[in-house]
């Protein structure tokens, strides 16, 4: 993780939170990695890693269910980021309809969030593809690298959701 990470800072930095000093240390990803496991089997969360099928033990991306609501709510917020280098070979759009499908299917989760700065238009485009509708607009939503940013609101809503 902390060697995707370090491959990948000036990218990833750009959209998403400011790193915090330690942030690539490999003392701290062990310990973010248990706290990780200790979310997904608390069903709060749901990180993934993305590789290559040739290339096994090199992380290429993820794609995080985060924020995940039960009882009335049955929804989640996705996150996901890919190495600069492997964009627009299709890998993030193979790795999300996997992962979506494991939401909506396996964790039967009604509805998706994904929320992307308006000039990522290749994560705009990730999105409608895989069916995500537009729902509005949200004037500095989230802060990002040192300021706040807007974003397009999108969602994905399971067709197949059923009452448990």
């Amino acid at each position: 993780m902390v060697a995707y990470l370090e491959a990948n800072r000036f990218h990833l930095e750009e959209h998403g939170p400011t790193w915090v000093e330690n942030y690539l240390n490999v003392a701290n990803w062990q310990k973010q990695l248990l706290f990780n496991l200790s979310e997904f089997q608390a069903d709060e969360t749901l990180k993934l890693f993305l590789f290559q099928k040739h290339e096994p033990d090199t992380i290429i991306g993820t794609i995080n269910f985060t924020s995940i609501l039960r009882r009335a709510a049955q929804f989640c917020f996705l996150g996901y980021g890919l190495a600069h280098e492997h964009q627009g070979k299709g890998f993030m759009t193979e790795g999300l309809h996997a992962a979506i499908a494991h939401v909506f299917d396996e964790k039967n989760l009604h509805r998706i969030s994904a929320n992307y700065v308006p000039t990522n238009e290749r994560s705009g485009r990730v999105l409608k593809k895989l069916g995500f509708q537009v729902e509005g607009y949200a004037r500095d939503y989230l802060y990002l690298n040192g300021k706040w940013r807007d974003h397009i609101l999108t969602s994905l809503v399971n067709d197949k959701w059923k009452d448990e």
